[in-house]
Formats: structure tokens, sequence, C-alpha cells
């Protein structure tokens, strides 16, 4: 697991930025961390990353929404489904066996559920001494991790590992 501080929201943008050119069709991204940590400032970030050029929100109502970019991307939001069944009912394992790169917030929710290989990034502010106005600026700090899981990523790994190092100091 990497795991570094993110100065601010230009850092969470240069993060999705970063591990966006290591992600292909299929790939499952998890995101985590409790309410206004980063998930969709990441998620849009790498959405424009990876070539969308409509407005991105967060699903949070709609649940599952796809974009268009260099590839077919379903971002999904989860926060409101208590019940397993609902997340089986978003058909997610399929939307992967299409080839379609699915990010998904509150993705800590399915683990376990959408298969053994998929890149979790989780956030958590560290920066409890910031205004309200500094949070909404985007001038937080937090922490984030990313734990690369099962053999899909085997192959990237270590690039990713090495991109994600030359930017910031890993622990």
């Amino acid at each position: 697991m990497l795991t570094f501080v993110l100065e601010d929201s230009k850092d969470t943008k240069l993060m999705a930025e970063t591990l966006s050119r290591h992600l292909t069709e299929g790939d499952l991204v998890l995101l985590s961390g409790e309410l206004g940590a980063g998930k969709t400032t990441f998620a849009r970030s790498l959405l424009q990353s990876l070539g969308v050029r409509e407005t991105i929100t967060s699903p949070t109502f709609v649940l599952i929404k796809s974009y268009q970019g260099k590839l077919t991307i379903d971002h999904a939001d989860i926060y409101r489904i208590d019940d397993l069944e609902e997340i089986e009912m978003l058909c997610i394992p399929e939307l992967l066996e299409d080839g379609h790169l699915v990010v998904i917030e509150w993705g800590e929710k399915a683990l376990g559920m959408l298969g053994s290989s998929y890149l979790q990034v989780s956030f958590e502010r560290i920066d409890g001494d910031v205004s309200v106005e500094e949070e909404i600026a985007g001038a937080a700090k937090r922490l984030a991790a990313i734990d690369i899981v099962g053999p899909r990523f085997r192959d990237r790994i270590a690039q990713m590992e090495a991109d994600i190092g030359r930017i910031w100091s890993v622990a």
C-alpha cells in the first residue's frame, strides 16, 4: 500500500492524472473516505484525464453514470445503498467484462463483491484547522492511500509505484 500526503486539491488532481496513465478497459477503481474527503474531486479529475469533456458530477442520486473518453467509463456512487442486492443490480461485473473502466465512490461497501482485482484509493482529511472557506477552495491536506489488489494490476504495479514516488514521499 502506498501512503502519502496530498497538500491540496491540486495534488488530488495530479494524483488522478498520474494514475489515469495506468488504467485500462475492465479496471475497477474503488474510492473511499468520509464525506468531503476528496472522492468526487479525484473522480472528476480522473475522468477528465481520460478524455471526458462533459460536465462530471457525483452520481449520488442516479447511482451510476456513463461517460465516453479514451474508453467507456462508468462512475458510480453507492453512498445511499445499504442493501448489497442493490449493488448487484448495478451490474458492475458485466460492465467490467464489457471493457468499461468503473470508478465507484464509497467503494469500500462493495469490497469482496466485485472481484479480486481493483485499485482502492482512500482519502482522509488530516488538516482540522482549515476554515470552511479554505476547505471549499481545496486547501485542506489529505492522507491518501493507494492499495493495488489482484493479478489484473500485476504488470502495472511497479510503474504506478514509481510514478507516484517521483511526485510524493511515499510511506
